[in-house]
């Protein structure tokens, strides 16, 4: 056992066979490695990616740069960085929970739920079927449920473009033309500043089927099947 006189303890101890072995160990770097690694701190490298690029602990990273100081500005910038890392890692754990969900579901048995979820959420109560929203995937999926899975057509969609004056009409026309798959003829507009408040670049769309209401029961019918099958299921 050692005696770590010089560095204050007169006994063996934990803490002084790790305090000797993490100076023993940064001793053997090369004093060209070191120098690089104190000259990437000063450019800003994070403690994370000197660890990473030099292969070394974090005890012997932060023992090297913790004298130097870095800027306002940096010190922002890897704040801002770390923000991301974390939001990737975290990115990347709701997708390995995501994927074997997904991967058990069919389209078959999902659409009759995505369709009263979307409906419940951005639908009419009642009177008719209308579903309005500006977001395009919502609006796609909806679409394609209605075509693929409830037998229904393009001739039987109204669509109505609600804009302020601020917007390109024509440009609107063409982008909800587009993404729900309808000749532009079929998309109208309406502009109305008082009424029509969305700042989105495109405006806000809205579907109404004609002669809708035998939709309307089905959607209404859905919504509450499945809120008793989610609240009360059968034993």
């Amino acid at each position: 056992m050692y005696k770590y006189v010089a560095i204050g303890y007169a006994y063996p101890s934990i803490e002084g066979c790790a305090c000797s072995i993490m100076i023993r160990s940064m001793a053997r770097h090369d004093l060209s490695i070191i120098a690089a690694l104190k000259e990437d701190r000063r450019n800003g490298a994070s403690i994370m990616a000197l660890m990473k690029k030099y292969g070394l602990a974090k005890t012997t990273v932060w023992h090297h740069v913790k004298g130097i100081s870095l800027s306002k500005s940096q010190i922002k910038l890897l704040r801002s960085n770390g923000g991301l890392v974390r939001g990737q890692r975290r990115q990347e754990v709701a997708n390995a929970r995501a994927e074997p969900l997904i991967a058990a579901m069919s389209e078959e048995s999902i659409w009759p739920a995505v369709f009263a979820s979307l409906y419940w959420s951005e639908g009419t109560k009642k009177n008719e079927f209308v579903f309005t929203n500006t977001d395009e995937l919502m609006m796609r999926v909806m679409l394609h449920i209605l075509r693929k899975h409830l037998g229904l057509h393009n001739d039987d969609f109204k669509i109505l473009i609600r804009v302020t004056r601020s917007h390109n009409q024509q440009q609107c026309r063409k982008y909800w033309a587009k993404v729900l798959e309808l000749p532009i003829d079929q998309v109208r507009v309406d502009m109305n500043d008082k009424q029509n408040s969305s700042k989105k670049q495109y405006g806000v769309c809205r579907l109404t089927l004609r002669r809708g209401s035998n939709y309307l029961r089905l959607a209404h019918c859905l919504i509450q099947g499945l809120a008793v099958k989610m609240l009360h299921p059968s034993p």
